[in-house]
Order: structure tokens, then C-alpha cells, then sequence
């Protein structure tokens, strides 16, 4: 793998010098994936960062609105990381190698910001432009999936019976990691991508081969991401 900084520089959400859109899009993806959306407030969010409600909405439009530029920076960057890297990529091995391990990493490093990605397209307003917009970035993304997959066994590369629901389950497995990934764990995130890229290969039964390794660099980055925020919000009694 590529080199990639795992640390991100402290940003002191309170420095009423620092950059204001960032503070507030930091405490935004901190607050949104340890309280959920629906319990965040803008009076919420502007204590955190010492700013005034009225502070806030000079740089955004509502909270729906951070919410909605939020979820679309992160899918669009995902999208746009993705096409780069298997531009150049033919094998349905390699491709899919590359998919598991690209998003089992934008996980790893960015557990907050994917960790609202995914979970709180619910909070958008159905039917808005920016809930349909989300939607249909989000299955952009899953069309690289779904076409590796389907490539693979027409080729005959991979033995699937049910597309869909491997699908589901590879990426699960991928997405998972901003749950309870950690780079002091006992495992680097170099391993555990090789081992899930070793499990994606045998849940499709292809061959075990060499693979294009992955270069972090090429990876989305999310500047708001909390620097050194918990990966499991939950009190230590509830975790496993």
C-alpha cells in the first residue's frame, strides 16, 4: 500500500481563529455520528465550537443542508477515488480486490464521516432534492459492485448464486471497519485488507492470486474528519 498519514493535525474546535466551516462541519460529523442527527441541534453544534447560532448559519443554510453537502462530499469523493483506480484495472479478481480493500480503508481512517454517510441518508427529507441526489451518488458508487460481480461470472472468474446478496455481504464487511478499526489495534490496515480481500475472493470462489495492492494516497480524504475521535461512541460497559 501507498503511504497515507493515519493522523490528522488537532484542530481545537473552539479557536475562533481557526478555519469557522471547518470547525463546524468537524463538530457536525463528530456530534452527527456519536448522538445521531435527529438528537444534534444547532445550538448543539454552535456550543461545541463556541459560535453563536447565528454564526452557524452564516456558513450553512440549515442543518439538513450541512447534512445533505456533507453526505454529498463524502459519497462524490468515494466515486471519484474509486473510478480513478480501476481505470487501468481489466480482472474481475483485481477489480474486485481493489473495491473491498478502497472501501474497508475509507472506513478505517474515516469512521465518522462514513459512519454518517451511511447511516443517516434516513435523516434526509424524502423526496427533497438532496435525498434523491444521495440516493443516486450512493448507487453510483454500488454500480462498480455490481459490475464487477456480474463481469466476473459471465467470465466465469467467479461462482456466485445470489450477486445481490454477496454484494450486500462483501460490503458489509468493508463498511464494518468504522466500527471497531483502530492503528494502535493488533492488526495494521494493511492486514486487515489483505485478509479481507482473501475472504472476498473466497466468497466468490475464485482463485487465490496476486492482486493490485492499494495505494492510500489515492483515497479520499475528509479534512473535517475528527482527529483521533473514539471509533465506538458506546460507554466501555457496552462494548464487546
Amino acid at each position: 500500500m501507498g503511504n497515507r498519514t493515519f493522523g490528522r493535525s488537532v484542530l481545537d474546535l473552539t479557536d475562533r481563529d481557526a478555519d469557522a466551516s471547518r470547525r463546524i462541519r468537524t463538530a457536525a460529523v463528530l456530534l452527527f455520528a456519536q448522538r445521531g442527527y435527529a438528537a444534534t441541534s444547532i445550538r448543539d453544534l454552535a456550543k461545541a465550537i463556541n459560535m453563536t447560532n447565528a454564526g452557524i448559519y452564516h456558513h450553512v443554510s440549515s442543518k439538513e443542508g450541512l447534512l445533505a453537502d456533507l453526505m454529498r462530499v463524502a459519497q462524490q469523493g468515494l466515486i471519484d477515488a474509486t473510478e480513478h483506480m480501476l481505470r487501468d484495472v481489466e480482472g474481475p479478481a483485481d477489480r474486485l480486490a481493489l473495491l473491498i480493500s478502497s472501501l474497508t480503508a475509507v472506513h478505517a481512517l474515516s469512521p465518522m464521516t462514513t459512519r454518517v454517510m451511511d447511516g443517516e441518508l434516513r435523516s434526509l427529507t424524502p423526496g427533497s432534492a438532496a435525498h434523491d441526489e444521495i440516493i443516486a451518488l450512493r448507487d453510483a458508487y454500488e454500480d462498480y459492485w455490481k459490475d464487477t460481480l456480474a463481469r466476473g461470472v459471465e467470465t466465469g472468474a467467479f461462482r456466485v448464486a445470489d450477486q445481490k446478496l454477496t454484494r450486500l455481504a462483501l460490503m458489509s464487511m468493508c463498511t464494518g471497519t468504522s466500527e471497531w478499526y483502530r492503528p494502535d489495534g493488533d492488526s495494521s490496515l494493511e492486514q486487515v485488507c489483505a485478509e479481507f480481500v482473501t475472504i472476498g475472493l473466497a466468497a466468490v470462489r475464485a482463485p487465490a492470486q496476486a492482486t493490485t495492492a492499494l495505494d492510500l494516497s489515492l483515497l479520499p480524504d475528509f479534512p473535517w474528519e475528527p482527529p483521533d475521535a473514539p471509533n465506538d461512541p458506546r460507554p466501555d460497559e457496552a462494548r464487546r
